[in-house]
């Protein structure tokens, strides 16, 4: 690595080709459910949300209101903050270690995953939260290290900041208070002013989450607690593993293994020496992997949800990579693992556009991607051709995830609203209101097909249904024709407002 004369320069060149790619995958790739979902909530804006607190839905009312409902007005967040973590890590890398190379590192393997690839053009709340947990973490260093309480106060916004976009931040703050408790200079900010007021920000930042939940009855607080710690979904073990597995295909298996490696000899070597800069970033990283680890016990966890914990991680791999210039095998596998990180990351944003990999359609995500345009269209051209006075005033389908894709694809077109909820609070549901408008008018009613349940379910609490048909939505291009997409389609001549003269059906928070 000595033999690059500017790696900041070579950074540059990684985070603009990424950016690149990811522009391409941003403009070309269809929108997957969640982010659909996510943009649901830019069109009511409130405190705070039944899923996540609210700053994704914040991020997107400004993006599309800049940029269009349109894929650029949705994932454009993504990619700025995608460029935003490459600088900063690189920047962080450069002034705690004093050492360029380390920086180069960390965004080489970030680069390299699966996980911050899809996560660079891809709208989630992780897109969200990871810059300010970055500059949480940088300016926390920064005030203890220059002693700063400008700094300090400045980490609490941040901080306060990441509140408001995913729960998972405040693992944060439990770790930086174990810095300073471990830290002979940090125990001394106990006694300054700055450390609580950063605290008290931080709290203020929160307060509308906290508003929200207390007007109705904690709902995401005690979602999100039985999610994450309760919900007994598999086997203790098999919950351990499928975390495991999970992590080794999201961060590509090299590289995983580079990151424990580097953790292990990491956390080993502060028992021996004490270096602040590793004992920080080792203590607000590893911890949270760990955490996940005994979450899965408990109950499934996704492979996004440590994701903050690779942050510090990355750097603390990047630092002792720049040390191991004497062992070239270990070079040689961190370089044959970035190089394979990057080529998968290629190969899936092909299979994107042209499906090379013979993978069963139906459970291939890079394909879904794709379908939701062509079912919204094979939709559209049913109920076009109806009789004029057949023709839909508004799409009426079974569950959240598909109505938020078509109200995506159809916004500014026709209508579209989910029914009959299982959970509350969704950004999708027809209201009384709007189905007060509807009464007597013709509706679609969609349901997740073959032969689904959902329309004996509601009975003819909307009105009589008359089946059209059954959509098969294909993978395009794949030579296995199998659907990945399957809707059945009814017409209610006349809707019936099946809100407002009953109780609505019981909803579960769990």
């Amino acid at each position: 690595m000595n033999r690059l004369r500017n790696p900041g320069r070579f950074v540059f060149w990684v985070i603009l080709l990424a950016l690149a790619f990811h522009v391409i995958l941003a403009l070309k790739a269809g929108l997957v459910a969640d982010e659909a979902y996510y943009w649901t909530w830019s069109l009511h804006p409130a405190l705070s949300y039944f899923d996540h607190p609210p700053m994704i839905a914040w991020v997107l009312w400004l993006s599309t209101h800049l940029f269009g409902t349109n894929r650029w007005g949705v994932r454009f967040p993504s990619l700025f903050v995608s460029v935003l973590i490459g600088l900063l890590l690189y920047r962080m890398a450069k002034e705690m270690f004093r050492d360029r190379w380390a920086g180069l590192w960390a965004v080489l393997l970030m680069t390299s995953t699966l996980l911050f690839s899809a996560g660079a053009f891809l709208i989630t709340p992780d897109s969200i939260v990871i810059p300010f947990f970055l500059l949480a973490l940088y300016s926390f260093w920064k005030a203890i290290d220059r002693n700063s309480d400008r700094e300090m106060l400045l980490s609490g916004l941040w901080f306060g900041l990441g509140l408001l976009s995913k729960y998972t931040m405040v693992l944060l703050g439990p770790l930086l208070v174990l810095f300073l408790l471990l830290d002979s200079r940090g125990r001394s900010w106990f006694s300054r002013p700055s450390l609580w007021g950063a605290g008290g920000v931080a709290l203020l930042l929160f307060t509308p989450v906290i508003l929200w939940n207390s007007r109705h009855d904690w709902a995401s607080f005690r979602f999100q607690w039985h999610h994450g710690m309760q919900a007994h979904q598999m086997a203790p073990l098999d919950g351990l593993s499928d975390y495991l597995g999970g992590q080794i295909g999201v961060m590509t298996p090299v590289v995983y293994l580079l990151i424990l490696a580097a953790g292990a000899i990491a956390g080993v070597r502060l028992f021996r020496e004490r270096s602040r800069p590793l004992l920080f970033l080792w203590l607000t990283s590893y911890p949270i992997l760990l955490f996940f680890a005994y979450s899965s016990l408990k109950a499934k966890v996704e492979a996004n949800w440590p994701v903050e914990g690779y942050l510090g991680a990355f750097l603390v791999t990047g630092a002792l990579l720049t040390g191991w210039e004497v062992k070239p095998w270990l070079l040689r596998t961190a370089l044959f693992g970035v190089g394979l990180g990057l080529f998968a990351n290629l190969l899936v944003g092909l299979q994107v556009f042209w499906p090379l990999l013979p993978i069963d359609p139906r459970v291939d995500p890079t394909g879904r991607m794709a379908g939701f345009r062509t079912e919204d269209f094979e939709i559209r051209a049913l109920a076009e051709g109806l009789p004029p006075d057949q023709r839909p005033a508004a799409w009426l389908v079974d569950g959240y995830s598909n109505a938020s894709q078509l109200k995506f694809q159809e916004f500014g077109r026709t209508p579209v609203y989910e029914i009959h909820p299982k959970r509350p609070f969704r950004t999708t549901v027809l209201s009384e209101t709007e189905a007060r408008r509807l009464v007597g008018k013709p509706v679609l009613l969609i349901q997740n097909g073959p032969g689904g349940g959902f329309v004996r379910e509601i009975e003819d609490r909307y009105g009589t249904t008359r089946f059209l048909g059954t959509l098969h939505i294909p993978r395009r291009g794949a030579k296995d024709q199998a659907p990945i997409l399957e809707q059945d389609v009814f017409l209610i001549p006349a809707f019936r407002d099946g809100l407002s003269g009953e109780p609505p059906p019981p909803l579960r928070v769990f």
